[in-house]
């Protein structure tokens, strides 16, 4: 077999191991994105709030681990088993309040976390601006328009050093700031999730006047800040429980 060694220092390791070695993680990206894309589906059965304007539709409580799967498994792989998972849940519950596009907010919310927490925030805020100023850009939200303030309060969030000091705190041991952490990233990745869906709604699903809009504008930030609370503290079990299977917390699944 070859014997592959970069520094003389270094152990030897034959193609073969590490074959297997690749095998190994690849099998355990496989596994950590289907677990997590059954567990979405799972809380896609149990309803938190009745969406305002979408009469008989609810938010469900996937709202409140899709941030943390990206925090875990990466904007790859947390996007993936989101969107498995969203589209599962879509299938087996019929709840689909935007049509088949409603696996695309949750989806949106893994991938921007999963990027902010590994370090490239701008690209995270890009995507997040880019839905804040497409909803307030339509031309049937009228005067609704500052329905985004909340929005564009959570994007300046991810912008700052709020979310460099959120990432040590889940990297730290810590449990006060790994409950922290992970409630900043939860707090930008429930907005990520309202403005996508808020976008989707109002463009492609059913066109709603702006008073509805302003009707809600200042009710909607209660019921994100209570999936925050939610998801902060369910989020740290379930970091400290990934974290006893040998998986470092920010590394890259796939």
């Amino acid at each position: 077999m070859l014997c592959k060694k970069i520094h003389s220092s270094e152990p030897c390791y034959t193609t073969s191991e590490n074959m297997t070695e690749k095998t190994k993680i690849n099998a355990k990206s496989i596994a950590f994105i289907a677990i997590f894309a059954a567990l979405y589906t799972v809380l896609g059965y149990i309803p938190l709030f009745y969406i305002f304007g979408a009469y008989g539709q609810f938010m469900t409580a996937s709202l409140v681990i899709a941030p943390i799967i990206g925090i875990i498994l990466g904007p790859v792989g947390g996007a993936i088993s989101v969107a498995i998972g969203g589209l599962v849940g879509m299938a087996l519950t019929g709840n689909a309040p935007m049509s088949i596009f409603t696996f695309l907010p949750g989806t949106l919310d893994a991938l921007c976390i999963g990027l902010a927490f590994r370090g490239k925030r701008y690209i995270s805020g890009a995507i997040f601006a880019t839905f804040i100023i497409a909803f307030a850009a339509l031309p049937n939200i009228g005067s609704a328009r500052y329905f985004v303030w909340f929005d564009a309060l959570a994007l300046f969030l991810l912008l700052s050093p709020a979310t460099t000091i959120a990432t040590e705190y889940i990297k730290s041991f810590n449990p006060q700031k790994l409950v922290m952490g992970i409630g900043i990233f939860a707090f930008i990745g429930v907005l990520v999730d309202h403005i996508v869906g808020s976008f989707i709604y109002q463009s492609a699903i059913a066109t709603l006047p702006p008073s509805v809009w302003e009707a809600v504008a200042f009710i909607y930030p209660v019921e994100r800040l209570l999936v925050t609370i939610v998801a902060a503290i369910v989020g740290a079990a379930i970091v400290r429980g990934v974290r006893t299977t040998g998986l470092t917390i920010g590394e890259a699944i796939v």
